[in-house]
């Protein structure tokens, strides 16, 4: 199952990669992340050769990127969780680029384990809130089956749609981050400082669900 945690997670951060800007406004996030996955399939497939000889490769597109897409500000105020009310400024920024590097190691050695699986999304169908949206599809994989995914975005004020969440096979990877962080925070017998700097979020050793 872990191998397949990380294919999952491999492909979510794959599908962000090579969402154009025009995209975000122009079509409903459905649409918007499959056209994206469809493109990066055919991606991951030629270039696997090269990025399986240098895994620096995966890091630099990772890098490069993920940021654009990614309500990074946002995601890292809830892994904080009760802590963020606590934290100065400077502390908020610092967690925000810990998490940043962390999520983009963590998506790379995923992305390296995607291995041609069909991805199925399901209809979309808008909330009750215009500004928040959520798009679900299932992996399928031949030795677990269907694994439900969830993608859960947030429409900033520029009309972008930005993934602030997802949820994977059960598995709420904010809510397992705050609590590896809450986890963090006790360990160091709450000094934020040295709770930042150690935090290092882990989706393959989380439970499923939350």
């Amino acid at each position: 199952m872990k191998s397949v945690k990380h294919g999952v997670i491999g492909y979510f951060m794959a599908v962000l990669l090579l969402l154009s800007p025009w995209a975000w406004s122009a079509e409903n996030p459905r649409d918007m992340l499959q056209k994206a996955g469809d493109s990066l399939i055919s991606r991951l497939i030629k270039e696997k050769a090269a990025y399986k000889k240098d895994p620096q490769i995966l890091y630099d597109m990772v890098e490069e990127n993920i940021e654009p897409y990614v309500d990074f500000d946002g995601f890292s105020k809830g892994v904080m969780g009760q802590f963020y009310r606590q934290a100065t400024d400077s502390q908020r920024a610092q967690f925000s680029a810990t998490f940043r590097k962390s999520l983009i190691r963590t998506y790379a050695n995923g992305m390296a384990a995607y291995d041609n699986q069909k991805i199925v999304f399901k209809p979309y169908a808008p909330g009750d809130d215009p500004k928040k949206a959520q798009v679900d599809m299932d992996i399928m994989t031949t030795s677990n089956g269907a694994v439900p995914v969830s993608y859960q975005l947030v429409l900033n004020g520029k009309g972008e749609w930005k993934v602030k969440n997802v949820i994977i096979n059960g598995m709420n990877l904010g809510l397992t981050f705050r609590n590896q962080f809450a986890s963090s925070v006790e360990s160091s017998r709450g000094n934020l400082d040295k709770a930042i700097v150690s935090f290092i979020p882990a989706a393959e050793s989380a439970k499923k669900g939350p």
